[in-house]
């Protein structure tokens, strides 16, 4: 179960997001989408009985949306062992590999090296790329310039790294990191995969192992826990990949899914004609 720690909710309290429910603690606040400008009612942080237990998280919901009913999308994290049930939808899942974690790689495989500063303008063109891709996938609008505006943030992050996997003397893909990246609501630190990105000319499996053993090398080296997500979309392909990544040593840490505000609403409305 993923439970706030007291300085978390502290901070919440002081912020006027944190509200009670049937007794327990939520965290919620308005939050706009940098690439669509959507506003959403972000909740991040309801203690997991509330969003486990069927006769308490439809109060959850009717208190959040008659408090905003403005927003359009309701989007809430939860641990690992909840799921939500229609008409909510994965929207992220968070994976993590332990920080003693080793992940095999191919002997003969590809180079991996760090990424310079000559490199940021093929980085940054991936990095868009990427942030274009995710929100093709679900089906989101994204501006092009928001979407530069936030790889670049990225990319000026004091603590980023990045790694270039190499073919034929060129640089054909890469992985990017935040190192001692902080989740407040469990006040643990850990290394975020932000990005893995290989040509698709080049020889993609090679690649993508390649990186992400070298990432997982940093995160052994500095022993702490590598957290990448996994974007999902209404093909289900999120799925698959989250399965295969469980077969190969990771696990789910907490996920994000998403409602419509009207969809939800319709939902609610059934549940009181029950």
């Amino acid at each position: 179960m993923m439970y706030a720690v007291e300085s978390y909710l502290e901070a919440a309290r002081e912020a006027g997001l944190l509200r009670t429910v049937s007794g327990l603690p939520c965290v919620a606040g308005v939050s706009t989408h940098p690439l669509s400008d959507v506003r959403s009612l972000l909740v991040e942080y309801a203690d997991p009985e509330l969003l486990s237990d069927p006769g308490t998280a439809p109060s959850l919901w009717r208190a959040l949306l008659t408090d905003q009913p403005e927003v359009s999308v309701v989007v809430v994290r939860a641990g690992a062992q909840v799921r939500l049930p229609r008409p909510w939808q994965r929207d992220l899942t968070y994976v993590r590999l332990a920080a003693d974690a080793a992940v095999p790689v191919a002997p003969d495989g590809p180079r991996v090296t760090p990424a310079e500063e000559q490199h940021r303008p093929l980085l940054a063109d991936w990095l868009v790329r990427a942030i274009l891709h995710a929100a093709r996938e679900q089906g989101r609008p994204a501006d092009p310039g928001a979407a530069a505006a936030e790889a670049d943030a990225l990319l000026d992050t004091p603590s980023r790294r990045s790694l270039l996997v190499w073919e034929h003397g060129v640089p054909v893909g890469h992985a990017t990191v935040i190192c001692g990246a902080w989740d407040e609501i469990s006040a643990q630190s850990h290394m975020e995969l932000v990005d893995v990105l290989v040509e698709p000319d080049a020889d993609a499996p090679a690649g993508r192992g390649a990186l992400v053993a070298a990432v997982a090398d940093l995160a052994r080296a500095a022993r702490t826990p590598l957290i990448g997500h996994v974007v999902h979309g209404p093909d289900g392909n999120g799925d698959r990949v989250t399965e295969s990544l469980c077969a190969r040593g990771w696990t789910v840490d907490h996920r994000y899914w998403r409602a419509r505000t009207e969809e939800l609403t319709a939902a609610l409305k059934g549940a009181g004609r029950a």
